[in-house]
């Protein structure tokens, strides 16, 4: 991931409003370029007062998280990192558009245990590793995605985007949806495949698109940087 960090100098609240602002935070978010004509689209519609829900599964550092609200959207954030969630709360404490919850998106309620590397803070800490070996790791709590979005969807008529980069839990997630056909009451689902994580994983990412051809889905896109 590239340095999540701006150069906040000589950036005051107009020209965090501008073009240059938002190009840099497209940017620093990694998202693939034949996919930003999105999130200037996006932004273009906030401005026409549609209402625009975003859902930022595996927020890190908040750079994606960042980019949903510089479009004028309502940002659903999901950090497990203890560390991370608690940047992320202080930094997002005045900003009633980012609803922050410190869980791991599944395909179940209940607990689990997430581990990260040495690096407390990086980004690939996971609820899949079994071999719980140091000290980084502790028990965080597990939220059913589908039912969440379920929920959602009782308020809204539909999600604008979903982001997930939640380190392999995603195949299961997808899976979900697709059975479940919350695909169609979302735009689209942008997601980084973790296959490398799994023995089996050019299996389960062949299976998965296979899937998504079969139900012929355009708005799923499993290569979003």
């Amino acid at each position: 991931m590239q340095e999540f960090l701006l150069d906040h100098t000589h950036i005051n609240e107009t020209n965090k409003k501008g073009i240059y602002f938002f190009t840099a935070l497209l940017n620093r978010s990694c998202i693939a370029q034949k996919y930003r004509k999105f999130f200037y689209d996006f932004y273009l519609r906030s401005q026409n007062k549609e209402k625009l829900i975003f859902i930022d599964g595996g927020a890190h550092a908040g750079v994606f998280s960042d980019v949903a609200l510089a479009c004028g959207g309502i940002c659903y954030a999901f950090e497990p990192n203890i560390h991370l969630y608690a940047f992320l709360k202080n930094l997002y404490k005045d900003n009633k558009n980012l609803i922050l919850f410190n869980k791991a998106l599944s395909n179940k309620n209940g607990k689990t245990f997430f581990q990260t590397d040495d690096n407390i803070v990086s980004d690939g800490g996971n609820i899949l590793k079994t071999d719980f070996n140091g000290e980084n790791f502790y028990e965080v709590e597990l939220i059913n995605f589908c039912e969440f979005l379920s929920e959602i969807l009782k308020k809204e008529e539909k999600i604008t985007l979903i982001k997930l980069d939640i380190e392999g839990a995603e195949f299961d997630i997808l899976n979900d949806l697709i059975d479940q056909k919350l695909y169609k009451k979302i735009e689209y689902i942008m997601v980084e495949i973790h296959e490398r994580f799994f023995n089996d994983g050019i299996q389960k990412i062949n299976l998965l698109k296979e899937k998504i051809r079969k139900n012929n889905i355009t708005n799923i896109f499993l290569d979003w940087i």
